[in-house]
């Protein structure tokens, strides 16, 4: 299992959350489409096909669209946005629910890696 360094994140407010996440240069978030709410000037945003990770580079066209199909089945979207840090110094994209809710911080290290919702 690939291990990642630990996330700058802020979660900010009480009813309506969003979290703020600070990336270093060249570090790369993954989130729905849709679900950003501001980013600074040097964050670029693309859209890609498959789930963003880098376990879907070596895959084909069809394992892309057998696991988008899985996502769209659980009412997910079949494109998922990145948002890489493409300046110098830390900077910030924050993200939020089109609902009310709370951000809850998990560390997958005490969920024995995975979690399942």
């Amino acid at each position: 299992m690939r291990r990642a360094h630990e996330i700058d994140f802020q979660v900010f407010g009480d009813d309506m959350q969003f979290v703020e996440i600070s990336l270093d240069p060249g570090e790369t978030v993954v989130a729905e489409a849709g679900g950003m709410m501001y980013m600074d000037s040097a964050i670029q945003s693309d859209t890609v096909f498959g789930d963003g990770s880098d376990r879907d580079k070596g895959k084909g066209f069809m394992d892309k669209v057998m696991g988008a199909g899985k996502r769209v089945l659980t009412g997910e979207s079949l494109f998922m946005t990145t948002f890489t840090n493409r300046g110098s110094g830390k900077k910030a994209v924050a993200f939020a629910a089109p609902y009310p809710g709370k951000i809850i911080s998990l560390d997958l290290d005490d969920c024995g890696g995975q979690l399942i919702c």
